[in-house]
């Protein structure tokens, strides 16, 4: 028996139960009566996993984050306050409340002139941090459906761990992660799960023909991050046909120049990231 997380033999250490989605990780109660993935594995990763959760399900869970959220109820965003007044952003070191981050920009006007501008935007997660726990929730997942009863192990992907992108809400409509999903749908499924009311789906597809996996999550629905799992010259390929995202660009003169983009939100019926492949008819597991 070994960790799923760091492959250590578990038959030398004392073992913890761990869930692959933190109890805590969604509002308090939303996982009542619905799946979660229950592995064993070693304390220090059951730990190190549970320090990433802290201030990620704090942030995402922000209501400056949620509200656009179906199911954001008045449970999910007293939950959000609670945790964003006791959870310390690991950007910031403050809490989660306190967190906003701000930007300031001048625009030169005229010969002596200038504009300024002050712009605030909610708690940001760090894209390191929230990586490492996707790869920690997959690998958890992938143990699972490599899991041999004989050998009372799971095991890994072959090949390398490759994030491409995460987005917040408003911004699920992008030209990256739109192909990303277009590029992949296709693909063979070997996980497409939907848990806790909405607030956590997962999917793994795989490659037909090489030992690649794409993968999506989308987290307390205001979160999506997406990559891919195994060959690296593979995910090169679907990587370089997927679309640049829009800039906007404008001269300031004297050689300054601005770039910036628009966020793009995604309607419903244009959401195919953990739809079925076309023509399936299995649901997914709720």
């Amino acid at each position: 028996m070994i960790c799923p997380y760091c492959a250590c033999d578990l038959t030398a250490k004392p073992v913890t139960k761990e869930h692959v989605l933190g109890r805590r990780f969604v509002p308090k109660g939303k996982l009542n009566g619905h799946w979660n993935l229950i592995v064993n594995a070693c304390g220090p990763c059951n730990n190190r996993k549970a320090d990433l959760e802290n201030d990620i399900s704090a942030i995402t869970l922000h209501p400056e984050h949620g509200e656009t959220h179906l199911d954001y109820d008045d449970a999910a965003k007293e939950e959000a306050l609670r945790k964003a007044a006791k959870a310390i952003s690991r950007r910031t070191k403050k809490p989660v409340k306190d967190s906003h981050e701000n930007m300031k920009l001048h625009v030169p006007f005229g010969p002596n002139g200038k504009f300024s501008f002050n712009f605030t935007s909610p708690p940001q997660i760090d894209k390191d941090r929230a990586f490492e726990l996707a790869r920690l929730q997959l690998a958890g997942f992938f143990n699972w459906i490599t899991y041999q009863q004989d050998e009372e192990r799971g095991y890994w992907w072959t090949g390398g761990y490759h994030p491409l992108i995460m987005v917040r809400r408003a911004d699920y409509g992008n030209k990256i992660i739109a192909d990303f999903a277009d590029a992949v749908l296709e693909w063979e499924p070997r996980i497409l799960g939907h848990t806790a009311e909405g607030f956590y789906r997962v999917c793994v597809r795989r490659h037909p023909g090489a030992e690649c996996w794409s993968w999506a999550m989308e987290w307390n629905g205001s979160t999506r991050l997406v990559g891919f799992l195994g060959d690296r010259e593979v995910v090169k390929v679907v990587v370089d046909r997927l679309g640049p995202l829009q800039m906007h660009h404008h001269d300031l003169g004297n050689g300054d120049f601005m770039r910036y983009r628009t966020e793009v939100p995604l309607a419903d019926k244009d959401d195919k990231l953990f739809a079925l492949p076309t023509g399936a008819t299995v649901p997914l597991t709720s």
